[in-house]
């Protein structure tokens, strides 16, 4: 029993009367009762002594060990003592343990929603059944949702970013610190008008990183023209990307050789002069020859089909075609008497 009231949510205001255990379902039943003998009017603020009556709620708590823990709590009902209170009677508050009209105590209240903040609404219920916690995704969003929003200075640097609501017809904006990463507001649209009325609501901003969006240069301009506009990494590391693209366009044959070049393998392969300008144009049937030379070149070598495939920039499927010697039956005999170890492109 002394163990018990340790483990109530507040052993100064309550009072251990017994306690039920079923082991069978592993749930724990505790009746405790208030010790409390004056009561304040949650209206007038008015202290009365005057009982009017009593009865139980039933309060789901902290699970004990194993075991889901049910507290079985009696309160009382008073006469509010003011005749201009429009309250007449009242039911005793324990602000510490449970909140007006609420089902679970504080405590189970404050664990579920950290749960839920941290894994959201259906990971949460999967972690609860190992914790003993029965609480449905919809509880753990209802708690998430009914949090207020912290109080939070205005950051230093700032990232302006769009969302979509409905991708390709609705977005938002999402403002975020970008000193501790975390989201500071989000805005209903992406407009410059929106945007600059959020910037001259919160003055102090130094920097500001946008993408190159004109309507987000615009809000940014007229809400915090004193503020450092900077591109943000991601869009820095997309211009790059574009302009390396249009760089190397039309390179992809040269890249290729420069590919084959490269040591195969365990073997010592000696690549033959790359030259980064274009190359004679050749007949395809040429090409093809080429490649078919050098595939049975690699494969009389001892080399693997899909090494072979992977160093040729080929298919496999291609590679099994040119091993088959049906492609072109008529340059077997000089193959053959070439074999290994004379091929222009590749050699030991």
């Amino acid at each position: 029993m002394k163990l018990l009231e340790y483990c109530l949510p507040d052993a100064s205001t309550l009072n251990l009367k017994h306690w039920d255990l079923d082991a069978e379902s592993h749930q724990m039943v505790i009746t405790v009762c208030s010790i409390q003998t004056v009561a304040c009017c949650p209206l007038c603020q008015t202290l009365t002594r005057r009982v009017h009556s009593r009865y139980k709620r039933t309060l789901k708590d902290l699970p004990l060990a194993q075991f889901g823990l049910t507290i079985m709590l009696e309160v009382c009902k008073f006469f509010c003592l003011n005749e201009a209170c429009r309250r007449r009677i009242f039911t005793e508050r324990l602000p510490t343990i449970v909140a007006p009209w609420a089902r679970r105590t504080r405590r189970y209240a404050e664990q579920l929603t950290a749960i839920g903040l941290s894994l959201g609404g259906s990971a949460a219920v999967r972690l609860g059944q190992h914790l003993n916690v029965a609480a449905s995704r919809n509880t753990f969003l209802h708690l998430i949702a009914r949090l207020s929003f912290p109080e939070m200075d205005t950051p230093r640097m700032l990232g302006v970013d769009d969302f979509a609501l409905r991708k390709g017809h609705q977005y938002g904006t999402i403002l975020v610190d970008l000193e501790t990463h975390q989201p500071v507001a989000l805005l209903p649209d992406r407009s410059a008008e929106t945007l600059a009325e959020w910037l001259k609501a919160h003055p102090g901003v130094e920097i500001l990183s946008r993408d190159r969006s004109k309507a987000y240069k615009r809000g940014m301009s007229e809400g915090a023209p004193e503020a450092i506009q900077v591109a943000d990494r991601f869009h820095l590391l997309q211009n790059l990307e574009e302009t390396l693209e249009k760089a190397f366009k039309g390179q992809v044959q040269v890249f290729r050789r420069i590919e084959q070049a490269q040591p195969l393998g365990n073997a010592v392969v000696t690549p033959w002069a790359c030259e980064l300008t274009p190359q004679p144009t050749i007949t395809k049937r040429a090409q093809r020859l080429e490649r078919y030379e050098q595939v049975h070149i690699l494969q009389q070598q001892g080399y693997r089909i899909q090494d072979i495939a992977h160093h040729l920039g080929m298919g496999k499927r291609t590679v099994y075609t040119y091993l088959s010697h049906e492609t072109f039956p008529e340059w077997q005999p000089s193959i053959r008497r070439r074999g290994s170890g004379l091929d222009p492109v590749l050699h030991n």
